[in-house]
């Protein structure tokens, strides 16, 4: 205790000094440890956006479909989704196709990828089909067999509108070369130019049908009510497919691979930022611990010549450092959480500035609410305090160094 009290009262001998550093080790790692939240907060987002827009939480495949995509990959509908039906913890599965096309008008064509989808189904949950994104027309009703919902520049460059008659033409399930009429029901304007200019929307069992097989299937997407329990449900969903060889489970890691490795480049990112910056905050720290040490030097003699040994010396210059460490971890963490509680509860809205952002391909909403990482946010202020601490090891040396005599007459 005696040490203690000695360690505080040495720190605010200088005092503009002692609150320029808890100032730097405070506001390093409040800005990080938000930063971290927020970054979080941006990952929960992108995954969830990617989920609904893509392939779900989890997803059905045939084994092969995620990395050839090839039309004829497929695999009964029915069945898949019998078993599927009322399983706890999944509250949406999204039955789909996806056919590699082309598309004609009469004046012009273009390569496309035609979505069989259930409408009603993909209304309640895929950011594409809303209303807010529909421009022209509306989206088709689930019943509607022969209506399109095409891209906004898909439209202007096959040159048709609301009610023209567009034909798509692909390769079935025999081989054959088959064509399909559809008539353009509503238009959309997504931001993403991979989308506008080269989606089709269609009914799934129009578009299955005339691949050739009315109950074929290219994918289930399957969204989660707790993502946190995906290894389990991809682990229960194994096992009651592991009788279907033509059927597979797979993560949205797997099947948005992009995404994933997006995220993975950008936590490496922030990781190295991490420790630049506890980098700064060692130097910054060696720095005035180093101008207090060498204000103290004669000070330091005079306790060695009435007999306090190096080790003792040593020891209260460590405990001056480790409560400098931990007030500012503690401020540190205070800020984090009044930062944290804003952009949780009100978010921080990019869009304005930048709209709705690209990643991969998918659609992904600019408007982040941060969450919580506690873990990450203990572990920061912990690593400060180390950093802190260890900052001290080559001034304790520093004014241990010199001789009793010689550090006396230090000015």
């Amino acid at each position: 205790m005696l040490w203690l009290k000695l360690a505080w009262r040495n720190l605010w001998r200088n005092r503009t000094r002692t609150l320029v550093l808890l100032a730097v080790i405070s506001g390093s790692l409040a800005f990080v440890a938000w930063m971290q939240n927020v970054a979080c907060g941006s990952y929960e987002k992108m995954i969830e956006d990617a989920a609904r827009m893509g392939s779900g939480h989890l997803s059905l495949h045939h084994p092969n479909y995620p990395q050839e995509r090839l039309n004829e990959l497929v695999f009964s509908g029915e069945p898949a989704m019998s078993l599927l039906k009322n399983r706890e913890g999944i509250v949406r599965v999204l039955p789909r196709l996806y056919i590699s096309a082309l598309a004609r008008s009469s004046r012009d064509n273009r390569a496309v990828m035609i979505l069989g989808v259930d409408f009603e189904r993909e209304r309640a949950s895929n950011p594409l089909l809303q209303d807010t994104k529909t421009i022209s027309g509306q989206i088709p009703a689930s019943d509607t067999q022969n209506l399109a919902y095409i891209g906004k520049r898909l439209a202007e460059n096959l040159r048709i509108d609301v009610g023209k008659k567009l034909v798509v033409m692909f390769q079935d399930l025999s081989g054959e070369i088959n064509s399909k009429l559809y008539r353009v029901g509503g238009i959309f304007k997504s931001g993403v130019t991979q989308l506008d200019s080269a989606t089709i929307f269609v009914n799934r069992h129009s578009l299955a049908t005339a691949l050739g097989n009315s109950d074929a299937l290219h994918e289930i997407a399957i969204l989660l009510a707790d993502r946190d329990k995906l290894p389990e449900q991809l682990a229960q969903l194994a096992k009651v497919f592991a009788g279907h060889k033509d059927i597979a489970v797979f993560s949205w890691e797997v099947t948005s691979k992009q995404i994933a490795d997006a995220i993975k480049m950008d936590s490496a990112q922030f990781k190295f930022m991490i420790f630049l910056l506890y980098v700064l905050v060692t130097i910054g720290t060696v720095n005035l611990l180093l101008m207090s040490i060498l204000e103290r030097t004669r000070e330091f003699g005079l306790l060695r010549a009435i007999g306090l040994d190096r080790r003792r010396i040593g020891r209260l210059i460590f405990f001056e450092a480790a409560l400098l460490g931990i007030i500012g971890a503690l401020a540190g963490l205070l800020f984090t959480i009044l930062l944290s509680l804003y952009s949780w509860h009100y978010g921080l809205d990019f869009s304005s500035m930048f709209g709705e952002a690209e990643v991969a391909g998918m659609l992904v909403s600019m408007k982040i609410n941060s969450t919580w990482e506690w873990g990450w946010m203990l572990g920061l202020a912990a690593g400060m305090v180390v950093v802190v601490i260890l900052a001290a090891i080559y001034p304790v040396k520093k004014a241990l160094r010199a001789a009793p005599a010689e550090a006396m007459r230090h000015h």
